[in-house]
């Protein structure tokens, strides 16, 4: 077994060096300095970083007001102080000095509900743009105009009906009356609420598509609406004429087949309508992000293979058949029903490498129309690679379980050697999910070279380097005096003075290793900022 153990665990080792060359001894997790570049700059990463940068400006500026205002209360609160202790107390001298402290803190705290709002826009503003948000903010304004509205009238209402219920002899007629008028302004109100949500999600999607493109969907999906509310009706009527003719004393089971049948028609039309809508809003959905040569494509490929599935079906269901018809005979024909299911499974191995295929084809579609094709070549180079690796390494698995299933049938069962066989089968997954990753990370760098350039990931791993080799220099230090203080622990009685000046310098190694860190995070974020700036 060593002709499988030894290489497993050197190219693993030699993976380990290769990719984690900065991390600390016993680290739990990748740090900044040793995570590779898509572990970085993660997807939200862009957004988040404007956010970070535009919220740390705004806050600064309101902080800066608000210390002013802090200070202003402060002084006002030694003074209010000063003249409490001078006996008797200006009771006079005091409220004004009380009405400016409360005149300081409404404004302390309008400050900083307005830093909140500004906050929330930014995030806003970065996520949709300035004229997306300033229409989602007239529609919440208009709805906060209208919800303003609607409270002043439920209050007058409860009111009146207060009134009633205290009087000696209760209206009961027109209490109601103003229940179910408050009833009606509250559903009028939620009305109201859902149209503000779908407005503002319109808005949204405008930006994520454009407008044409909100605009077909709009429309398919308000055609199958409106088919889908004549089909509820249809089924509406077929299911209380079934009611009907159930209820009746001798039922008519031939027209309550013909109308189950009649009601499963309108389903079967109503689901092949909503499928035909899906696949408009799908498609116009791809030609808003990929463009209509690229969308046609890959609906072109979606709809060849769901004929080749739909064809499979068939065929599957008519070997269902068959066997079922085996199963049920006296006789069982074991070797035709074993023939028909190894067909069956064969069918769906097949289908299975089609929509592979299918799955690829539309994956490289989309990374060419977003990277161009150098970029998509290169990393279907690279999954083409895994690929081999990973055909490789199932077929070293599946003898290993061979050898393993023969072993555990024999009649003594060599528990040392299916011990072995089945640390050769971890070694075999561990060393594929090494590669797996390995390959994930050059993907992630591919693509992210293709958005921002060689130069700037080049920048941000020159920095990892650099701060790295810092950090796994301090973690070493570090590491050597948590040595020396439990080293000092050993020895009784212990030298707590001589422990207390380790600490120290342990903790000035963590503070040192922290702002490295925090500086790292800094440059790498200088970096990336710089090139969204431009």
């Amino acid at each position: 077994m060593k002709r499988f153990v030894g290489p497993l665990l050197t190219v693993a080792l030699a993976f380990s060096v290769s990719t984690s060359a900065f991390a600390a001894v016993g680290q739990a997790k990748p740090e900044v300095y040793n995570k590779s570049i898509g572990q970085i700059i993660h997807p939200n990463y862009v957004e988040s970083l404007i956010e970070k940068r535009e919220v740390a400006e705004t806050k600064a500026v309101c902080e800066a007001e608000i210390a002013i205002l802090e200070e202003s209360l402060k002084s006002l609160r030694d003074e209010m102080k000063a003249l409490r202790e001078v006996k008797p107390v200006d009771e006079e001298a005091m409220s004004v000095l009380k009405e400016e402290e409360k005149a300081l803190n409404d404004q302390i705290k309008a400050k900083r509900d307005s830093l909140q709002k500004a906050i929330e826009r930014i995030k806003m503003v970065i996520k949709y743009g300035e004229e997306a948000t300033a229409q989602i903010e007239a529609l919440k304004a208009a709805f906060a105009e209208e919800e303003v509205a609607v409270k002043e009238s439920k209050e007058a209402i409860k009111a009146e009906i207060d009134a009633l219920l205290a009087a000696e002899e209760v209206d009961e007629e027109k209490v109601a009356e103003l229940q179910a008028a408050e009833k009606a302004l509250n559903d009028d109100l939620k009305v109201k609420r859902d149209e503000m949500n779908k407005a503002i999600e319109r808005v949204k999607s405008v930006v994520k598509y454009g407008e044409e493109a909100v605009a077909k969907i709009e429309a398919a999906k308000e055609a199958f609406e409106a088919e889908e509310s004549v089909a509820k009706e249809s089924r509406d009527a077929i299911k209380a004429e079934i009611d009907a003719l159930l209820a009746a004393e001798e039922v008519d089971e031939e027209k309550v087949a013909e109308l189950q049948a009649a009601e499963k028609a309108i389903n079967d039309e109503l689901k092949v309508k909503r499928d035909a809508m899906n696949k408009i809003v799908e498609g116009v959905k791809l030609v808003a992000e990929y463009g209509e040569e690229v969308a046609n494509k890959i609906l072109a490929a979606k709809e060849a293979f769901e004929a080749e599935e739909s064809v499979a079906k068939e065929s599957r269901d008519a070997i269902k058949a068959e066997i079922d018809a085996l199963l049920a005979a006296e006789e069982v024909d074991e070797e035709k029903v074993a023939e028909l299911q190894a067909a069956e499974k064969a069918l769906n191995d097949e289908l299975k490498v089609k929509r592979d295929e299918m799955n690829k084809f539309v994956e490289n579609l989309k990374l060419v129309a977003k990277y161009g094709e150098e970029v998509a070549n290169s990393i279907e180079a690279l999954k083409a690679a895994f690929e081999v690796e990973d055909s490789a390494a199932k077929e070293s698995r599946d003898a290993i379980k061979a050898e393993i299933d023969a072993l555990l049938a024999a009649e003594e069962v060599d528990e040392e050697k299916v011990a072995e066989l089945r640390a050769a089968e971890k070694a075999l997954n561990d060393e594929l999910k090494v590669k797996r990753d390995e390959m994930n990370a050059q993907i992630d760098r591919i693509k992210l070279v293709a958005e921002y350039g060689e130069d700037v990931i080049i920048k941000i791993e020159e920095q990892q380097a650099l701060f790295g080799e810092k950090i796994v220099a301090l973690e070493e230090s570090k590491n050597a005096i948590k040595e020396e203080i439990d080293a000092l622990r050993e020895v009784k009685p212990v030298d707590e003075a001589a422990v207390a000046e380790l600490k120290a310098q342990e903790k000035d190694l963590n503070d040192q290793i922290k702002a490295a860190k925090d500086a790292l995070e800094i440059a790498i974020d200088d970096i990336l900022y710089a090139v969204i700036a431009e």
